[in-house]
């Protein structure tokens, strides 16, 4: 049975397998329209629109966040460390150039540098024999009481540990020595023992070493007499402070044993209490033979330099270094004197007579009133249009000029400090501190006429001229225009463009024809 027959003789079924064949044939026929609908929709570019009117040339600089500052204005600062003995001048007044504002303690200052001067002129004009003879006295006269200090020392260390500090021990100059008091209280013997035992232990082991110390410093000590030469002087000197200090040491050492020492019994305290006061006047003679020698030392060796120095004669160099002593001690006082260095008006002053001074500490501040300037920032869009000279219109009425321009721009702002130098303040003055807009008028306007300054982005350049793109029925036309100058990242526009005109805002891969969307 073919499939004709079967049609004539089943007309029913005939209707449905041509209905079927009717619905696969048109939902193939849909998928596919809509494939292509798709695929047309993904390769239609879409762009934006801007308005040309919103891009005008503008042939000023608007510039927020001004501060009015002085054009000359100084912070006056101390340079030393000293008392404030005067101020001379209170907030608003008005001040001359080389006027004190304030003055320093100078004594000290002024003592040395009167020191310095006639070492200057001592050494300028030489010795005199006379002044050579005094030295000499003087040299002799330092060194016996070098010799006696020594012999002092010595004495008084001595003094110190056997007939004070040995009453702490048992066999105190033995090496079986113990740190132990004895006290007898009618016939009555009372043993006191330390309370750490381990640091009594080492204290009596210091003690005996104490004993072939003071053996070998007497024998030195000895041998020092009057016309002893230098070296055996220094090498005394020298071994007696490292002993003297050796016995402040051990009586350091001490202290804590013999501050802990103590007791109940009213008449075992007393004589403890007794103990410890000879305790402390050891460590204290000690102390004080050790600065004593100390000073005989350097008063010896400063009357050695003075003779030695005298016979030989100044030198250049000792001429030359004395004499810039003088002038860095003459440049010390003279910062003494808080000066000012402008004439002004007093904007801040600050300090108390009797106060301290400490160096960077700001004192005064001086402006100018009568001569202002704003600091303000441009962007980087905004600096290729600012030149210096170019008249400024101020909060207010006030009038100026740019009068600088900073060479470089700040990395993390993105501006560049301008400087407005006020010529004519406003009706009602504006003031030093106060925060101000500038509108500049801008002379680097480039092509004269511009109309539009638009995004560089927006201009199509070819061989043939440049295009703005707009569009039309969703395809790209081009309009031809003129162009002018670039500024930053802007292109002036000069001619061909309506102010109503929408233009595409990126002509990047576009041509006239090309079917576009419109984004919204």
């Amino acid at each position: 049975m073919n499939l004709i027959h079967f049609l004539k003789h089943h007309k029913l079924g005939a209707i449905f397998i041509i209905a079927a064949i009717a619905i696969i044939f048109g939902a193939g026929a849909a998928r596919i329209n809509n494939q292509n609908q798709a695929q047309t929709t993904e390769q239609t570019p879409s762009v934006s629109l801007i308005l040309a009117s919103d891009y005008l040339a503008q042939n000023t600089v608007s510039l927020d966040s001004g501060t009015v500052q002085s054009a000359k204005q100084t912070s006056l600062k101390a340079q030393i460390s000293a008392q404030i003995v005067s101020i001379n001048a209170n907030l608003g007044d008005n001040v001359s150039a080389g006027q004190t504002i304030a003055k320093l303690q100078d004594r000290d200052i002024a003592a040395q540098s009167d020191q310095a001067r006639a070492r200057l002129e001592e050494l300028e004009k030489g010795a005199r024999p006379q002044d050579i003879q005094l030295s000499q006295t003087s040299s002799e006269e330092a060194k016996s009481a070098l010799i006696n200090s020594i012999k002092d020392a010595y004495a008084k260390a001595d003094d110190a540990i056997h007939n004070h500090i040995d009453k702490f021990f048992a066999n105190p100059r033995q090496s079986s020595a113990e740190f132990l008091i004895s006290i007898n209280v009618s016939g009555t013997r009372v043993d006191i023992y330390p309370v750490n035992g381990e640091l009594a232990r080492r204290a009596a082991s210091q003690k005996y070493a104490l004993e072939s110390m003071f053996s070998e410093w007497q024998k030195t000590i000895s041998t020092v007499v009057s016309n002893t030469g230098q070296n055996e002087i220094e090498t005394a000197g020298n071994l007696s402070k490292k002993n003297l200090q050796t016995v402040i040491d051990f009586a350091n050492t001490m202290a804590p044993l013999v501050n802990d020492l103590s007791s109940d019994n009213a008449a075992y305290k007393q004589i403890i209490d007794g103990y410890k006061s000879e305790f402390s006047a050891a460590r204290s003679t000690a102390s004080g033979a050790l600065n004593s020698l100390q000073g005989a030392q350097t008063a010896w060796l400063a009357a050695r330099n003075a003779l030695e120095f005298k016979l030989a004669g100044a030198s250049d160099e000792q001429i030359r270094q004395a004499r810039a002593a003088v002038e860095a001690l003459q440049a010390a006082l003279a910062k003494t004197a808080i000066i000012a260095p402008i004439s002004g008006k007093i904007s801040y002053i600050a300090g108390n007579i009797g106060e301290l001074a400490m160096p960077g500490q700001l004192i005064a501040s001086i402006v100018n009133p009568t001569a202002l300037q704003v600091k303000t920032y441009a962007s980087e869009i905004d600096l290729p249009r600012i030149t210096i000279g170019d008249y400024a219109e101020i909060d207010g009425g006030a009038q100026g000029t740019v009068s600088n321009i900073s060479p470089a721009i700040d990395p993390q702002t993105k501006k560049i400090e301008v400087i407005i130098a006020i010529t004519k303040n406003a009706p009602n003055p504006i003031v030093i501190g106060q925060n101000v807009s500038v509108k500049i008028n801008a002379k680097n306007t480039g092509s004269a006429g511009a109309k539009y300054l638009l995004p560089i982005q927006a201009i199509q350049f070819t061989d043939n001229g440049n295009y703005a793109l707009f569009v039309e029925k969703n395809l790209i036309t081009r309009i031809s225009v003129q162009t002018g100058e670039l500024i930053g990242e802007n292109i002036q526009i000069t001619g061909g463009l309506d102010a109503e005109t929408k233009i595409v805002s990126s002509v990047r891969g576009l041509k006239e024809g090309d079917s576009v969307t419109i984004q919204e």
